[in-house]
């Protein structure tokens, strides 16, 4: 599988996910990263990857707000 095809699936996979799995994918990889036996490399894909998982589940909070401020607004 090339490498592009692997990421959108990758990021595909990532988007699915609801907000309670992000979290819980970041402090898996947290608990990764703390571990003093892995190398830089993947230190560092670990590292990516969290911060995709963050960053979507950070949209998800902005979404969730606007939307509650949109019903609160309706009443």
């Amino acid at each position: 599988m090339n490498t592009e095809r692997k990421n959108k699936k990758q990021h595909e996979t990532i988007e699915s996910l609801d907000f309670e799995a992000h979290i819980e994918r970041v402090k898996n990889i947290i608990q990764s990263l703390n571990n003093n036996e892995i190398n830089l490399k993947d230190g560092l894909q670990l590292y990516r990857e969290a911060q995709k998982h963050l960053g979507v589940a950070n949209q998800m909070l902005e979404d969730a707000e606007f939307e509650l401020k949109n019903a609160l607004e309706q009443k």
